[in-house]
């Protein structure tokens, strides 16, 4: 089995690495990933010696390399691939982990174009996708905080269809969520932010208890971690008529500034708000 590491975000990288070689996987790897890993005392191959072609072009190619996609994509159980993969010297890829160059991060920091412009990853979400396409035969991670769940599930013999299926949507939710980024950067920095498409990502918080009404589903989403860091739940399970009426209260007490404002709202309808000189008194 191989596992082929290549990540922005190390965190965690080496010990993900310690325990896949443990697992028995061979370990490929690609620039700085590769260093900490051999750094820390364990058996790793650069990727190069895979592609047999250097890394070049200042590291914009790397991994765009049959020797890499192919062994990634060729289907396990189809014989005319496994047949061409042996024609080709192909060996399969079996578990493939990768997160992407921080271009949020690097839009926050400057406005340097040409360094944005380098921070777009493209040998990353190739791989990703390749991964997440056949992931049948290929695990694909791309979140540093499933690296204990995928060994653990590797380790129990627990990596079934649907813990793959999981691991896929989540890979392709993550280079959608990096490309709409880079789409709606570029389409405010050069066309005034109304481009011919713009794109809302959010992050799932929760279920609701329903949606709308009860037979229906309903989840909250938000952006940049703006419900988490500043909602917090005492009692019960929301229900999405809950966030809507949270929403129309939040936005009339906000309406009063710093004051110490309380509004109540139930099915859509403010029944309820004070206005004193403590916020409990308000409340009360």
């Amino acid at each position: 089995m191989r596992a082929l590491l290549s990540v922005s975000d190390k965190s965690g990288i080496v010990d993900f690495a310690k325990g896949l070689k443990e697992l028995g996987f061979e370990i490929i790897s690609t620039g700085g990933t590769y260093k900490q890993i051999k750094d820390a005392g364990i058996e790793v191959t650069e990727i190069d010696e895979v592609t047999k072609f250097p890394e070049c072009f200042d590291g914009r190619v790397k991994t765009l390399n049959p020797y890499v996609h192919g062994g990634i994509l060729y289907k396990r159980e189809c014989d005319t691939h496994t047949q061409e993969a042996q024609k080709l010297n192909i060996t399969g890829i079996d578990l493939v982990c990768v997160n992407l160059y921080p271009f949020k991060e690097t839009i926050e920091r400057t406005e340097d174009f040409d360094e944005i412009i380098e921070n777009i990853d493209i040998g990353g979400p190739t791989m990703v996708r390749s991964a997440a396409k056949n992931f049948n035969d290929v695990l694909i991670v791309t979140d540093s905080s499933d690296y204990t769940k995928v060994l653990d599930a590797l380790k129990e013999n627990q990596d079934t269809l649907e813990f793959r299926r999981d691991l896929m949507i989540k890979a392709f939710e993550h280079t959608a969520a990096y490309d709409s980024m880079i789409a709606n950067y570029m389409n405010g920095r050069f066309n005034n932010g109304f481009g011919a498409k713009q794109f809302i990502v959010g992050s799932k918080v929760f279920d609701t208890r329903y949606g709308e009404n009860p037979h229906q589903n309903g989840a909250l989403y938000e952006f940049d971690n703006f419900f988490s860091k500043h909602f917090k739940t005492l009692k019960g399970e929301a229900s999405f008529n809950n966030l809507t009426d949270i929403n129309g209260a939040v936005k009339i007490a906000s309406s009063f500034g710093d004051k110490n404002a309380v509004c109540i709202v139930k099915h859509g309808n403010p029944c309820g708000f004070a206005l004193k000189e403590a916020l409990l008194d308000s409340y009360t």
